[in-house]
């Protein structure tokens, strides 16, 4: 999209362009083309139903759909353009960016690919050649070929004279990388030092030396947590030979994280699976159960271990039922804290602040926030059970003091075993090459529930 159309686009309320959408009406339809801008077209794609949006998606016309088609799942696109002719197609195809096109090539199954390949100019028939040779989430496959290169050996004007054939074609101009004979990276111009140099300025006195540049099969991820370390437009892609292959741009990052984040927080509460490019509402039920299922039922028959202890210590539960009264919130307790724990570092990893050689200062650091966090609250409930708990319901043959002292110690010994177990499963699941995410607050929280209850009834069999 030109800069000039972007200009011309206003916000729309979500809500109006919902109600456009859903009149399926070809003159609102156009109006809402000219003035709203693709990204608030795209949330409210999200938040209509599959039947309503199959509806939508048949009256868009190809110039249209061309418009909207970067900003749309691919499932959605490739739905539309099977009720297109085949010059509609073409159009459509043609208005995708490189690096959106790959991936509408990647999403579409493998026996529908080459048709749509044949569809695309030549030049852009090879460029995604080039892309969908990198897996889809490195930094070869997020990238774009989009972008400005100039010989070192132009001077300021010759680059500028160079640029004015393929502005429309750019990306990103506002930084121009430089490259030698062998299309190796020397460094980049800014638009600006170009524009305002004497005429005859050799591009060597402009030029900028690239600090920064990422291989075209490292993860997704790292290029854009380098974009956001330094605070870079585009991040320069090269092969091993530090031959410039492509960029990936600021707006491409902040799509990256926004993916490795959902898809953390997604493994964080034991959903697997890859999600894809469906909004919540627009993935079908079966989708949802698929990727909920699997972990749910593990960690239902994991949970049997608590009853297993339940049932070896029934003798104590028996004679102490005031027991049940805290077992909950003493199991919960773990529960919390241990997800708390995790949480904090699998942050701190995804953000490369913890590495292999931390792992004694994290060990260090949670043990004492363990001690200082059970302590407390171990000693605020014995407080609770000393002076507020009814003492007609304690059991004959016990004091209240007794009572209080295994509710608190067990309270704080099951806070400081599931801090420290929060913070070192991912540790560990890193030093093994697991996602850290996955071994989080699920499977934590099962965890500690059964160390849990198992600290609570042998402190009570030991003490009582």
């Amino acid at each position: 999209m030109s800069d000039d159309e972007q200009s011309s686009h206003e916000q729309v309320d979500i809500e109006t362009i919902i109600d456009a959408l859903t009149s399926r009406s070809p003159n609102r339809i156009q109006a809402l083309y000219r003035t709203a801008h693709p990204g608030d077209v795209e949330q409210a794609f999200e938040r209509i139903g599959e039947d309503q949006r199959e509806e939508i998606l048949g009256v868009l016309p190809a110039e249209v759909l061309s418009e909207w088609a970067d900003y749309l799942p691919p499932a959605d696109v490739e739905m539309r353009l099977g009720s297109m002719s085949r010059p509609e197609q073409k159009e459509v195809l043609g208005g995708l960016s490189d690096d959106e096109l790959v991936d509408f090539l990647q999403e579409v199954g493998e026996e529908d690919r080459p048709k749509f390949i044949e569809l695309l100019p030549k030049e852009k028939r090879q460029a995604s050649a080039n892309l969908l040779q990198y897996p889809e989430n490195t930094a070869g496959g997020r990238m774009t070929m989009a972008m400005a290169t100039i010989p070192e050996k132009l001077s300021a004007n010759e680059a500028l004279e160079a640029l004015k054939g393929v502005k429309e074609e750019i990306e990103l101009l506002s930084r121009i990388f430089v490259i030698d004979n062998h299309h190796r990276l020397m460094g980049h111009v800014r638009l600006r030092d170009l524009a305002f140099a004497e005429r005859d300025t050799p591009i060597g006195n402009l030029l900028h030396q690239n600090h920064f540049s990422i291989d075209a099969l490292a993860d997704q991820e790292e290029a854009a947590n380098m974009i956001a370390r330094y605070d870079l437009l585009a991040l320069p892609v090269v092969d091993d030979g530090n031959r410039l292959l492509g960029v990936i741009t600021h707006d491409d990052a902040v799509e990256i994280l926004e993916e490795e984040s959902t898809e953390d927080i997604e493994k964080i509460s034991g959903i697997g699976g890859d999600r894809g490019d469906l909004a919540y509402l627009q993935t079908p039920v079966w989708i949802h159960l698929r990727r909920r299922f699997g972990w749910v039922l593990g960690l239902a028959f994991l949970g049997l271990a608590s009853g297993w202890v339940l049932l070896q210590h029934e003798s104590v539960f028996k004679a102490y039922y005031i027991l049940s009264l805290y077992l909950p919130m003493v199991v919960a307790a773990g529960g919390n804290t241990g997800a708390q724990s995790a949480t904090m570092v699998i942050r701190a990893m995804s953000l490369g602040e913890l590495g292999p050689s931390e792992f004694g200062r994290v060990v260090w650091k949670e043990l004492r926030i363990g001690i200082l966090l059970g302590s407390l609250l171990g000693f605020c409930i014995a407080m609770q059970i000393q002076f507020l708990l009814p003492k007609t319901i304690i059991p004959e043959g016990i004091g209240i003091f007794q009572v209080a002292s295994v509710v608190g110690l067990a309270l704080t010994a099951q806070v400081l075993t599931s801090t420290i177990t929060g913070a070192l499963l991912p540790l560990f699941a890193r030093i093994v090459r697991l996602d850290p995410a996955v071994v989080a607050s699920p499977a934590i929280t099962t965890l500690v529930d059964v160390s849990g209850s198992l600290i609570y009834f042998s402190l009570a069999q030991l003490l009582l």
